[in-house]
């Protein structure tokens, strides 16, 4: 996985994050989702979409109920 923001690159070396099963013991695993197990008839990549939170990740601090804020925008 590859994220880049403007001309600057997050997390170069950090492939696809692929379901493993629950022994696996990298960090960077499924351990329960699996993208291609079915459920009547659908993926679960069709069924659950992944997301992120406006207000959270692209505005105010990234505060929320369960803590802090934990970054700063530039001025």
């Amino acid at each position: 996985m590859q994220i880049i923001t403007g001309n600057k690159t997050y997390f170069p070396t950090v492939g696809a994050v692929k379901y493993e099963g629950p022994k696996s013991d990298n960090p960077f695993a499924y351990k329960w989702y699996d993208e291609n197990a079915t459920i009547n008839g659908k993926t679960l990549r069709e069924l659950f979409k992944f997301a992120v939170s406006y207000w959270h990740t692209f505005c105010g601090t990234g505060g929320d109920p369960f803590g802090p804020g934990t970054k700063e925008f530039p001025g």
